[in-house]
């Protein structure tokens, strides 16, 4: 019975001392700090809702359409005879004054014989509508000579343009500077030669004429303003200093834009100097000059920039606001634009103080 308890206590100090040298053996455990992550949150940037007034202009640079040294000439062959009526520098001249004209007498010659007929018809009409009124008699043979005189008329009107294609007329108002008669040696169709002269007239200009070219959106906008030829108005130059003029010509024209699918509208308005003393317009034309043209004028309107608003596929539009500290859709109706189309005039879904979202960062 002790031999087998001694056996037991042997065994039992064995275990003991193989755990303690098994545990000396073994690596011992490592510890890890358990990581913590920071949530990230979207910050917005907004732009606070407020109304303003809008006056949307257009700055539009001026053209010069006369210069001075302006030159105009025109031809005539030496088999016919010309004569200058204005020949003398230092003339002044009118816009439509005749310079000189061609003697051609086959047209005078027409134009007596159509002259003549006018007034041999319009004679015996006369004398028709007098019978006709005193007997009331001849009403058919009375309407027959006025068709004859219309048309004696219309022949004779003909025969005065062709006449007034001879005549060589001013383009321009100004001051003839100086006149030169030249030639050159032609041949006709039958290698004969012959002479054909070119009358040059060079101009000192009194007034300068500029034009303001005004496209399609602007010339609504301008046709509003309700100008017309002799208003005045004013213009500048770089320094900001002002020019008055008067418009002498407006011209409006329209064409279809293929690419806009609809037609658009371009006008040009021409204007001249009101002069004042002391002011050297030969130099003033020698720099830019503008002229500001207002689009629109509105008063106390909301205003949204285009890149804030989103258009859905039905057709509407809505921007995002912060409204209780959280990013919410808000549905728009919009107006006009404005600011050179950059913005919209907000009719509803915005109100004053609305915090629009201009953007955002994750922080």
């Amino acid at each position: 019975m002790r031999k087998r308890s001694g056996k037991l206590k042997i065994s039992v100090l064995l275990m003991i001392i193989c755990t303690v040298i098994l545990s000396s053996c073994a690596s011992k455990p490592e510890t890890y700090e358990i990581p913590v992550f920071d949530i990230m949150e979207e910050k917005f940037t907004t732009m606070q809702v407020e109304k303003q007034d809008i006056h949307d202009w257009e700055k539009i640079k001026l053209s010069l359409k006369t210069t001075s040294g302006t030159t105009f000439s025109f031809n005539y062959p030496e088999y016919e005879k010309c004569t200058l009526y204005v020949n003398e520098p230092g003339t002044s001249v009118k816009k439509g004054d005749v310079l000189g004209v061609i003697t051609d007498k086959d047209l005078e010659y027409d134009l007596r014989l159509k002259q003549e007929d006018l007034e041999l018809k319009e004679l015996l009409y006369t004398e028709l509508y007098n019978k006709y009124l005193a007997t009331n008699e001849g009403y058919y043979e009375m309407q027959l000579a006025l068709l004859d005189v219309e048309q004696a008329q219309y022949n004779y009107n003909k025969a005065v343009e062709k006449m007034d294609t001879l005549k060589f007329k001013s383009p321009i108002d100004g001051i003839v500077e100086k006149v030169v008669e030249t030639y050159k040696q032609m041949n006709d169709s039958y290698n004969n030669p012959y002479k054909v002269y070119t009358v040059t007239y060079t101009y000192v200009i009194e007034n300068y004429l500029l034009d303001i070219s005004v496209a399609d959106a602007g010339s609504e906008a301008f046709q509003k303003l309700g100008l017309k030829p002799d208003d005045t108005y004013q213009i500048y130059d770089s320094s900001n200093n002002i020019y008055n003029v008067r418009i002498t010509r407006i011209y409006t024209s329209s064409s279809y834009n293929s690419y806009l699918r609809r037609t658009v509208r371009n006008t040009v308005i021409t204007v001249e100097f009101i002069k004042e003393e002391g002011i050297d317009y030969a130099n003033v034309v020698k720099y830019a000059l503008y002229y500001n043209l207002t689009l629109k004028q509105l008063n106390n309107v909301i205003v949204i920039p285009k890149n804030l608003v989103t258009k859905t596929s039905s057709g509407e539009y809505y921007t995002y606001v912060l409204e209780n500290n959280k990013k919410t859709i808000r549905y728009l109706t919009l107006g006009t634009e404005v600011l050179n189309s950059t913005s919209y005039v907000v009719l509803s879904g915005l109100s004053e103080n609305d915090l629009v979202i201009t953007g955002s960062v994750m922080e």
